[in-house]
């Protein structure tokens, strides 16, 4: 399975792929906030486990979640290292060898491995199951509003849209080159920061050159179809907020008023 295919959209027919996609923008939003303010473990976890029931809801790939939770294993470590050893923790410890490790340290880098966690899965089942037209055309939806302020709303949806669709190209795009560099004999994984940095220039300006030409292309096939922005412009569909997305919607308005009762009232 190649790069660009763990960053874009696959159609599997699922459940949650037939949610309206303005629910789902604004649910992945609230699950956020909930993560973010939430400072139980207990419900942490369980926002979390959700999330991953919903992943196998949505029949992706199980190989692709692992991954994805494996390349976050840097930002984890150095989260624990951060809340265990480089700051002030009071309270009980436990001694590991010969490391004495505090207890509040460690669930609160648990708790921070959690929320990144849970954000990354939130926005990878948001981008994963919903198609990117589908999500250009709802975010402008959602930001309609805005246009009274002569805020250019359709512009950057635009904009949104095009980088969601071109970051699968260039990806692969970034495969192609460095593989024919390497069969020219291109030294990329020589040793040394800096040989590494200057074997990144063959494989860089040949993709930001391919990349001028691809938004050259694009703008004038833009033109020659009279592409005029936002001016008497309809979508291309006409969404229906349905009952399973008002329960989708309730159900993630209980959890985030859950974590905020929890967080004003209880104490752990």
């Amino acid at each position: 399975m190649e790069a660009s295919s763990y960053l874009i959209y696959q159609k599997k027919d699922s459940l949650i792929e037939k949610w309206d996609p303005r629910i789902k923008i604004v649910c992945s939003i609230l699950l956020t906030v909930s993560l973010l303010i939430s400072h139980s473990i207990i419900i942490k976890s369980l926002m979390v486990l959700l999330l991953v029931v919903l992943w196998g809801m949505a029949k992706l790939s199980w190989k692709i979640f692992l991954i994805t939770v494996f390349s976050l294993t840097i930002f984890f470590l150095s989260t624990m290292i951060y809340n265990v050893f480089l700051t002030k923790s009071m309270g009980p410890s436990i001694q590991v060898l010969s490391l004495v490790l505090p207890i509040s340290g460690l669930q609160s880098g648990f708790l921070m491995c959690e929320q990144i966690l849970g954000v990354i899965l939130a926005l990878s089942l948001l981008v994963r199951t919903t198609s990117p037209i589908q999500l250009s055309e709802a975010v402008e939806q959602i930001l309609t509003p805005l246009k009274k302020l002569k805020m250019p709303i359709h512009e950057l949806t635009l904009m949104f849209s095009i980088s969601i669709r071109y970051l699968p190209l260039l990806m692969e795009e970034f495969e192609n080159i460095k593989r024919s560099q390497m069969s020219r004999g291109g030294d990329l994984y020589e040793r040394g920061l800096l040989s590494k940095v200057k074997g990144l220039f063959p494989i860089i300006m040949p993709l930001f050159i391919s990349s001028i030409f691809r938004a050259k292309d694009l703008a004038i096939a833009m033109e020659s179809r009279c592409y005029h922005g936002d001016e008497n412009r309809t979508p291309i569909h006409i969404y229906q907020v349905r009952i399973t997305d008002y329960c989708v919607l309730l159900v993630t308005i209980i959890i985030l008023f859950l974590t905020l009762y929890s967080r004003l009232y209880l104490k752990e």
